[in-house]
């Protein structure tokens, strides 16, 4: 095939020339920014004086076109064309709410182009009528603009009177940004309270470790100097925030200065190492491990040596973290022995020492210890995990005679307490078919014909059954089941053997009508959210509906919230929408499968060889279009890319290093998501190979794929070892198919029956 020619990269380099080494180009859409346009001009022609439904006079017109410009300018980044439509309008209209309209978005342009003095001035004259429902985010700009003008004592005020409706998102940081403007002013006291007030309304919001940062100032000059001492080591403590670094060095620079500020102890760098090694931070860990044993050569060494066995396991170096962990498997301090026995649980499993690691992991679900450097969320679900991989590990190590016996055992101990009991009657009825026991594994897989299973039971079920009758009926079963994946298997075999299948089924209706008007609890913020996109605050307008959907009355509003979202531009509130409250329709499924950067990622993917819908797919799978999500394992960003990933792409593109710092960029992330796709395809002939070590690695994916050459894709899949990695290709193939499909191409060209080849040569990391 010919290569599609390379377009220049966002990164700096042109991008290479490749082959389309996985699937014909996708047919991408023509963009739909103009429905960002039409938006801007229903919201600014329901301005009109009444005067305007007899005539249109010239002035108007030009003052209508001014903001209208103006707006879309300030949304496409462009500061100076904004001002300059701005003072078109204002010259057409400057009195009154048009004259003010016109200054508001002169004040927004030039706060936008570094201009604070001159903002502060056009938003003055922007707020003195009582401009609704803009005006808190318009207070909230101009209190900006005065602290950048050096004028704290009047942005505190200004921001405070912005931050006065706590249901709006520009509440918060009017607040906290309010706290450091009295600190700026000199007035500490009354900065500690205002600080102290946000926080503990908002003590999770984004900006409330910068604000921790202001308390501690503020406490320190109003002579508190303990409060602020506390302050700052709470925050450094805290070791995976970016602000932690800077608490730390206020400390350190204050203590230097003859300060009351005690050194770090023994103690504190294991709390720091602690939440490191939960926040997927190895490295650091490692370094605070090493402080610790500095600040106090005494600490307990268990305590010490399971958190550096849980770094070196997060580090990939198992061995190294069984010799550490060995002589503290039988401590007395329960959460050091538990912490060591899953050290070398996990050491066992990776070397293929399968009895070993079922009794540790045994030992670990008997258990109930905190374990070292485990987030919260894992430590509650841990016992049951190592209960089931106690047994489920004789499956992963081939030995399925074992493993159906293990598993049956699990299933019957755990049947009321564990969720993870049908995935063991699974494995159980997928050992016997391992095993070539056929009958028994097609009576194991009726056991699971109702509950979350049952698809894929009649889809095995059907592919076992000899009567060509049942495996057809059965086979329909699946083809119109829930589960996508079984439904495009089904549908694949079903036409390969010249059998009807019933086609995709088409979208329902939703149960009622999808509302034209807001629901009263929500239509505030919805035209507060409106108004801002209008004014070309796109960002602000998405913040406002993004927390309108975290309150209860988001479920009715849905609807309007997705469509106001996506004429913005936005994919991840359409997705959220259409997930978690809405019915399936034409116009749900568009927003559940959204199609974001247009202008960006079919260039991109196509550049590397890759289908763009399979970029969408795997976009949605990993960050569900969210840009700056950053998963426990230390990924980053649309296509969950961790830092060292990117630095590597980076370097095979020629690209200086840093780009593993502006992975929340989209430019930056899909271009070195869609390489890394196109490299990967390069080495696996299958997409479904391609999915798995995208997921897992392309260590184990090329370990799979050479064991277990010749397979069928469809059972190839199946016996790959990580649940989450066999779940991920499911579904990423799953709305790969969709995503063709919506645009009006083929099907993805999935074959259950193609034989999985063996990998090639190529990229390993």
């Amino acid at each position: 095939m010919q290569p599609v020619k390379a377009p220049t990269s966002p990164l700096g380099v042109p991008l290479p020339t490749c082959p389309e080494s996985i699937r014909t180009p996708w047919a991408y859409p023509a963009s739909r920014r103009g429905g960002r346009a039409l938006l801007a001009c229903a919201l600014l022609l329901t301005a009109r004086p009444a005067c305007a439904a007899r005539s249109v006079p010239e002035p108007l017109t030009d003052w209508l076109a001014g903001i209208g410009d103006a707006a879309q300018a300030l949304a496409g980044g462009q500061a100076d064309a904004s001002a300059a439509a701005a003072r078109r309008a204002f010259s057409a209209r400057p009195r009154g709410a048009a004259g003010a309209r016109a200054q508001a978005a002169l004040g927004l342009a030039l706060a936008d182009a570094g201009q604070p003095a001159d903002a502060a001035e056009a938003l003055e004259v922007a707020l003195a009528p009582a401009i609704a429902p803009a005006r808190p985010h318009l207070a909230f700009v101009r209190g900006q603009a005065l602290l950048a003008s050096g004028e704290p004592h009047a942005a505190a005020r200004l921001l405070e009177q912005a931050g006065a409706d706590p249901r709006l998102a520009v509440a918060r940081r009017a607040r906290f940004l309010a706290g450091e403007a009295l600190v700026e002013a000199g007035l500490a006291a009354e900065a500690v309270a205002t600080l102290d007030a946000a926080l503990r309304a908002w003590p999770a919001d984004p900006a409330a470790p910068a604000a921790r940062l202001a308390l501690g100032r503020a406490a320190r000059a109003a002579g508190d100097e303990a409060r602020a001492v506390e302050t700052w080591r709470a925050l450094w403590l805290e070791a995976d925030l970016p602000q932690a670094r800077s608490a730390g060095e206020l400390l350190a620079a204050w203590r230097a200065a003859g300060g009351p500020v005690p050194l770090a102890s023994a103690d504190d760098h294991l709390a720091r190492a602690e939440r490191l090694v939960a926040t997927a931070r190895p490295d650091d860990a490692l370094q605070e491990l090493a402080a610790a044993r500095e600040a106090d050569p005494e600490v307990p060494a268990g305590r010490v040596e399971v958190l550096r066995a849980a770094a070196l396991v997060g580090l990939g170096r198992h061995a190294e973290a069984a010799r550490v962990a060995a002589p503290f498997a039988d401590d007395p301090d329960p959460r050091v022995q538990r912490s060591a026995r899953l050290a070398l649980a996990r050491a066992a499993a990776r070397a293929g020492r399968v009895d070993e690691a079922s009794r540790r992991y045994r030992e670990v679900a008997a258990s109930e210890a905190p374990i070292a450097g485990l987030p919260e969320w894992r430590q509650r679900d841990l016992g049951d995990e190592a209960a089931y991989l106690a047994a489920w590990l004789h499956y992963d190590a081939g030995d399925y005679r074992r493993a159906a016996t293990e598993l049956d055992a699990f299933a019957r101990a755990y049947r009321r307490t564990s969720r993870r009991v049908d995935e063991a009657l699974w494995f159980a009825a997928w050992s016997r078919y391992r095993l070539g026991r056929t009958a028994d594994a097609a009576r194991a897989l009726a056991r699971l014909s109702r509950g979350p299973f049952a698809d894929a039971a009649a889809y095995w079920q059907g592919r076992l059954a000899k009567d060509p009758r049942r495996r057809a009926r059965l086979l329909r079963a699946a083809a119109a089941g829930a589960d996508p994946w079984y439904a495009l298997l089904a549908r694949a075999r079903l036409e390969a053997s010249g059998v009807a299948s019933p086609p995709p089924p088409p979208p329902a209706a939703p149960p009622r009508p999808l509302p034209d008007a807001a629901p009263a609890a929500a239509a505030g913020q919805l035209a507060v959210a409106a108004e801002l996109m209008g004014l070309g605050l796109e960002d602000e307008g998405l913040d406002e509906l993004r927390q309108l959907a975290r309150g209860g009355a988001v479920r009715a509003a849905a609807p309007l919230v997705a469509q106001l979202a996506a004429h913005a531009g936005d994919a991840e509130l359409p997705f959220r929408m259409a997930r978690d409250f809405l019915g399936q329709s034409a116009r749900t499924l568009r927003w559940s499968h959204p199609e974001p950067y247009p202008e960006l990622l079919p260039a991109r993917a196509r550049a590397f060889g890759v289908d763009p819908a399979l970029v969408l797919a795997v976009m949605r799978r990993e960050s569900s279009f969210r840009r700056a999500v950053r998963s426990g394992a230390g990924a980053e960003g649309l296509l969950q890319l961790r830092p060292v990933t990117a630095e590597r792409l980076a370097a095979l593109l020629g690209v200086p290093g840093g780009v593993g710092d502006r992975l929340d960029r989209p430019e930056v992330n899909v271009a070195l998501g869609a390489h890394y796709l196109g490299l990967l395809g390069a080495r696996f002939a299958d997409p479904a190979v391609v999915l798995a070590a995208y997921n897992a690695g392309p260590g184990p994916a090329s370990e799979w794929a050479r064991s277990r050459a010749g397979m069928p894709l469809d059972a190839w899949v199946e016996c790959i070892p990580y649940r989450e990695t066999r779940q991920y290709v499911k579904v990423v193939l799953s709305d790969w198919d969709v995503y063709r499909r919506l645009s009006g191409g083929a099907p993805a060209p999935v074959d259950p029956e193609r034989p999985v080849a063996a990998p090639a040569p190529g990229v390993g990391f």
